[in-house]
């Protein structure tokens, strides 16, 4: 199964020579490239969902509940391939001290959510469950909190199943969000692959983006939760760098990891 998580910078915004309507083709282009089985995505909006209606026909979709502060708002959704897998349930919440209402605490910048599917392999095959978040750019509080309450929500649900969570974390390996989903039973993809440093975000620069010194720039990951009778094997894990200067799918790349689910 092929998991992309990919954060889309929307369809509203002010982009230049970037905005949606110059990078749409791109964007979907890359997405056929790869031809992921599940999506992550952050940022969708109702331009980007248009698009994706029309060209890639193939995914069935979750929304998610809706995030940041006004309209129009972003969604967490997710997508999937109905040829290989369905949908058993699916629901959301938001990153707050309320999390049953669209809110936000902890000085986020935006109002965060996390959605979730609980989806199986087809034909007859195993049962996972997808999140896909996007944490606050701003507020560091705010990502530990949200990494926090998403491991608490996990505990008081008692997942069994192998978890795949997907995200753009707005923060780097080894901060203190990224232990924080360590603790709770996620590895990374990425370097469960055997890949080094390397970077997700790139603000519409591709290769002429270069990190802070002493930062990686890696904020887009893919992690993964084993189950008591199923555990994952990660293949590969890749960043898809697709580009035509000036013109970039996203001011992310995308990252696509190549997993299995094997018996325990």
């Amino acid at each position: 199964m092929l998991v992309m998580t990919f954060n889309v910078r929307g369809s509203h915004r002010r982009d230049g020579e970037n905005a949606w309507k110059n990078r749409a083709a791109l964007n979907v282009a890359t997405i056929r490239r790869n031809g992921p089985d599940l999506i992550g995505f952050q940022e969708l909006q109702d331009g980007n969902l248009k698009a994706y209606k029309v060209e890639l026909p193939e995914y069935e979709h979750s929304l998610g509940p809706e995030y940041e502060n006004r309209h129009p708002h972003a969604h967490n959704a997710i997508f999937w391939d109905r040829s290989r897998l369905e949908l058993v349930s699916a629901g959301g919440f938001w990153l707050s001290e309320t999390p049953e209402r669209f809110s936000k605490s902890w000085g986020t910048a935006q109002t965060r959510s996390l959605n979730w599917a609980l989806l199986r392999l087809l034909p007859g095959g195993e049962g996972f469950l997808h999140l896909n978040t996007h944490l606050d750019h701003r507020s560091g509080p705010a990502r530990r909190e949200g990494a926090e309450l998403i491991a608490r929500w996990l505990e008081r649900t008692g997942v069994e199943v192998p978890i795949v969570l997907t995200g753009d974390f707005n923060c780097e390996p080894g901060s203190d969000t990224y232990k924080i989903l360590a603790r709770g039973g996620f590895a990374d993809a990425h370097l469960l692959s055997g890949n080094g440093p390397t970077n997700t975000f790139h603000a519409f620069k591709g290769e002429g983006y270069h990190p802070r010194p002493g930062r990686e720039g890696r904020i887009d990951w893919i992690l993964l939760r084993d189950g008591t009778r199923h555990r994952w094997a990660a293949r590969s894990c890749e960043v898809a760098r697709d580009a035509r200067p000036p013109v970039f799918p996203s001011d992310h790349y995308p990252v696509l990891a190549n997993l299995s689910l094997e018996d325990r």
